[in-house]
């Protein structure tokens, strides 16, 4: 069986980067693989993909995103430097000649995905939000299949039916069990376990909340267990204090975690939300209302309809409304059934449309 020669791109954030990671993951393992990764410059993906894919042949693009609003005079150079930067991925895209560009998203997409289109690469995208992002949207007509994770996203897109696939967000893979998640943290294992964190660079505002949360519980001889990853140290050196938390100013394989915990306090990023469905695990979540398009709003809006969320909106998170939230999660009762694993729908739809 041939080698599979693949092109990604797709980053800036984890929520871009560690679907990628879950869908190469999976793939290498049953075909072997040679990997061209677009990277954001100085961004997670630039930082991670050499440790997480030996070998990988990357290009680094200095690229930033379209200012809001849109019309913005300072979006003409930008645009521009997409312009430039599109004749270089051109260059190296045909040097390398993929069997396929598989996108998922970001503003590094823009280039990467016209390039590919204008050399006759097939081209895969993946949404990971409720609601499709500017580039995605506006390079779906290059898409052979377009994979979305949230079944309304499909509104958004002007795409003939059966170019859209409902494949959900793919994730990491659980690598321990919940015993050695609490001995790894020091934590007992006869406590609810909930993990609380405010995406990759930490939220002061969950922050805050739960530190009166803290104080208002300590008293009680807390018979709850908190995992929590703070986004700086200071915090987390402050709620150290409390001897039923664990706090950490990052947390690596933090999936691991999420898989066994009894809830989840969190932003509304989408890995968050997939990795919460897909391992039906509850969450509360506090949307961050500066996320474009409100999207994490709608994210948790889809976690809440499946039974597995509660949303409090920034406006009203206080110590209180966190500690009844708390509450009424622990005792919910679900019925949720975590659907096909996202890789698997993404990868089985890419090798039977290539005969690869």
């Amino acid at each position: 069986m041939k080698k599979l020669k693949i092109a990604f791109c797709g980053g800036g954030t984890g929520g871009h980067y560690y679907p990628a990671v879950a869908i190469l993951h999976a793939l290498s393992r049953v075909r072997e693989i040679e990997l061209l990764y677009f990277t954001v410059w100085g961004k997670i993906d630039d930082r991670s993909v050499d440790r997480d894919f030996p070998g990988v042949r990357k290009m680094s693009l200095k690229l930033t995103g379209l200012k809001r609003p849109l019309y913005s005079p300072a979006n003409a150079s930008i645009f521009f430097s997409h312009l430039r930067t599109e004749r270089s991925v051109k260059r190296q895209l045909a040097e390398f000649s993929p069997d396929f560009l598989f996108s998922t998203g970001g503003y590094v997409s823009y280039p990467v995905v016209r390039a590919a289109k204008s050399l006759e690469i097939p081209v895969y995208i993946h949404e990971q939000n409720s609601i499709v992002g500017i580039a995605n949207k506006r390079l779906a007509k290059y898409a052979k299949r377009f994979f979305i994770s949230f079944e309304e996203s499909g509104r958004d897109l002007e795409l003939p039916k059966e170019r859209i696939v409902f494949s959900g967000n793919p994730v990491r893979e659980s690598k321990i069990t919940r015993n050695e998640v609490m001995k790894r943290f020091d934590l007992p294992d006869n406590k609810p376990l909930i993990v609380v964190l405010g995406g990759s660079l930490g939220s002061e505002l969950i922050n805050r909340a739960c530190e009166g949360l803290y104080e208002e519980i300590q008293s009680n001889d807390c018979e709850l267990s908190f995992l929590h990853s703070t986004g700086d140290e200071s915090s987390a050196i402050s709620l150290r204090r409390f001897p039923f938390v664990r706090a950490f100013s990052y947390i690596e394989d933090l999936t691991d975690a999420i898989a066994c915990a009894d809830l989840v306090v969190s932003r509304g990023g989408a890995t968050t939300i997939a990795e919460l469905q897909y391992f039906g695990r509850k969450g509360i979540i506090i949307p961050w209302s500066g996320a474009a398009e409100n999207h994490q709003f709608y994210n948790a809006r889809s976690l809440e309809r499946v039974g597995l969320g509660y949303v409090i909106l920034e406006e009203n998170l206080t110590s209180t409304a966190l500690r009844i939230a708390i509450k009424e999660m622990l005792h919910r009762q679900i019925s949720y059934k975590p659907p096909r694993r996202p890789v698997e729908i993404v990868l089985d739809n890419i090798l039977r449309e290539e005969s690869i």
